[in-house]
């Protein structure tokens, strides 16, 4: 039809300078994985008054019911963040790095494979940032985010977003090297060899900030928690803990999240007196101490700061 009408339209090429070039889902940093597939979560309205606002009792809560949405998750690490270079304000395009790791994740769906072939190339610092993006924009479920733990930890860090990831029950307990050598035979010993200072340094990186939110920390684990850590986030826990018993076991803290746990913001019997008993004196490094959408009371608040030549900041809602 068009050599009919003596048409050039199929002649011009048209070029649409506005379209995108990128590949597609290039800056989503979801997990393709359609077993491990979460449920779409429905946007929280947030009603509208015509008049002035109720007071806030007054207000239905929405910081549990939205947790599954970015922004929530943003606000839950908000305060441990604002102490680790403030990571939750992410650009809007991520780094290269970090969208070339989103494709290495996306396309991995061995576990051996991608722990023996691809972890051990990526550098300490840029696993932590890829969990930390992950964190907030798409979850890594277990078996990625233990792969990128590599010695426990990233780069110091170990953070773990539920519900999509938990909290193992043995991840701080480690065996001595020496006790694994007397329990074995002296003729199947290997000796690792020494390292000099021309070879790559491998050493393991201390665990210094713990950040755990939405998952279940069992008693245990708490008590085997590392005394190097400085900064702890330990947000909308599925369950109670023994609050008393962390300045023993992490005297060194500087940052304290306990924000968002339905067990403090209405404590029962046993939750109370567990926070009667701690010993706030032994947290002397603390600066900083994390209760939104907690309800503890003022007789409890004033011990906190008993002592102090400097008071702690206290961040509530």
């Amino acid at each position: 039809m068009q050599n009919m009408r003596h048409s050039r339209t199929h002649l011009v090429s048209v070029r649409n300078y506005n379209s995108p070039t990128l590949p597609i889902r290039l800056t989503a940093l979801d997990d393709i994985d359609t077993d491990e597939a979460g449920p779409i979560v429905q946007p929280v309205v947030l009603p509208t008054y015509s008049g002035p606002a109720p007071p806030k009792s007054w207000r239905p809560s929405y910081e549990v019911s939205d947790s599954n949405s970015v922004e929530w998750r943003k606000r839950a690490l908000s305060i441990a963040a604002s102490h680790l270079g403030n990571f939750v304000t992410t650009p809007r395009v991520p780094s290269l790095a970090l969208l070339c790791l989103q494709m290495i994740l996306s396309s991995s769906t061995n576990t051996s494979e991608f722990r023996q072939d691809i972890v051990p190339y990526i550098p300490p610092h840029l696993r932590r940032d890829v969990i930390r993006y992950c964190a907030i924009h798409a979850p890594l479920p277990n078996w990625k985010l233990y792969a990128l733990l590599d010695h426990g930890n990233a780069d110091g860090e170990m953070l773990v977003m539920g519900p999509v990831a938990s909290l193992r029950d043995h991840s701080f307990i480690r065996e001595g090297t020496l006790d694994e050598e007397a329990e074995t035979p002296p003729e199947v010993i290997i000796r690792r060899p020494q390292h000099d200072w021309e070879t790559e340094d491998n050493t393991e990186m201390p665990l210094t900030s713990l950040l755990l939110v939405s998952t279940r920390l069992p008693t245990s684990t708490m008590l085997s928690f590392p005394s190097t850590i400085t900064r702890m986030a330990l947000v909308n826990l599925s369950n109670s803990i023994s609050l008393h018993q962390l300045p023993k076991t992490c005297p060194l803290l500087v940052v304290l999240d306990l924000s968002y746990n339905s067990w403090l913001k209405n404590p029962g019997k046993e939750e109370h007196q567990s926070l009667v008993k701690i010993a706030w004196s032994r947290w002397s490094h603390l600066e900083v101490l994390g209760l939104r959408d907690c309800n503890i009371p003022d007789a409890l608040l004033n011990r906190i700061n008993e002592g102090r030549w400097d008071d702690v900041m206290i961040i509530r809602e």
